[in-house]
């Protein structure tokens, strides 16, 4: 996923020392392992991954996928409609792959703009493809592989951990994790957002804009992006959300009335700075 990643767990105090540390271990990797399959299956770096075959893939083809990526997919669509295309998958995979830096994909000969839905999911791992398609899932992949992680730490019965993905975490537990948020504009000794000192059985994400974060795309124009918000966190319940409505907090107007009513449905914060 081109990014840290770090798992803290803290064991049932009545837990054994050897034995709960040993099963603190197991699960964490069973956590590292799940987000590893997530980042091969969803690399738009690697030629053998699902993105690579869907922007490589014939007219009316019937492909089989990773069901983690058909899920994605989903997702995606859902949010690219909601947000009027302030997150959009294939914007990004366009704008990227012409700057090379999405060496995974094939560019797309159909001609016009690429849509997410032309894609048509079939089951839970087949989709039909109406063309060859470019999709760049970054900007949700990461915080649906921190979700994922947690899962498989709750599999192996882990109830208080925190999975941080390059800024892009989940908390489970009664557990209050100190957290620093630090914004584009500010240096490691500027001050940090006071109303995230902590996180709590939930999840945060934070997205930059401009210079500092040259990858990020602008799929609403990137003049409207890059005059208003120079970065935003959104705190939510699971990480996916969070990562995605940062990308719609960055593109949005100071009242946002698009973007507000979903963030209250999904019990989600917002913080941004210019």
């Amino acid at each position: 996923m081109g990014t840290l990643v770090s798992i803290q767990v803290r064991c049932a105090e009545d837990a054994p020392n050897d034995g709960g540390a040993a099963a603190a271990h197991v699960a964490m990797e069973a956590a590292f392992a799940a987000m590893a399959h997530i980042g091969r299956v969803m690399s738009a770096h690697d030629p053998q991954s699902d993105l690579a075959r869907l922007s490589q893939a014939r007219a009316g083809a019937l492909l089989r996928l990773d069901p983690h990526t058909v899920h994605v997919i989903r997702i995606a669509q859902h949010w690219q409609r909601v947000s009027g295309g302030a997150f959009d998958p294939c914007v990004a995979a366009g704008h990227l792959s012409g700057l090379g830096l999405r060496p995974g994909l094939c560019a797309t000969p159909h001609g016009g703009r690429d849509s997410i839905h032309t894609l048509h999911v079939v089951s839970a791992d087949q989709v039909q493809v109406a063309h060859p398609l470019g999709l760049d899932v970054g900007g949700i992949a990461k915080g649906y592989a921190v979700d994922q992680a947690i899962a498989a730490l709750r599999a192996h019965g882990i109830t208080s951990a925190l999975v941080n993905a390059g800024g892009d975490m989940r908390a489970i537990g009664a557990h209050a994790w100190r957290i620093d948020v630090r914004h584009a504009r500010q240096s490691v000794r500027d001050g940090r957002v006071p109303v995230l000192r902590h996180l709590v059985c939930g999840a945060l994400a934070t997205s930059v804009a401009g210079l500092r974060n040259p990858e990020f795309v602008a799929s609403l124009g990137r003049l409207r992006a890059m005059s208003v918000w120079q970065s935003a966190t959104v705190r939510a319940h699971d990480c996916m959300t969070a990562d995605v409505l940062t990308k719609w907090a960055l593109q949005s107007s100071l009242l946002c009335p698009s973007l507000r009513p979903h963030l209250r449905q999904c019990g989600a914060r917002m913080w941004r700075s210019r």
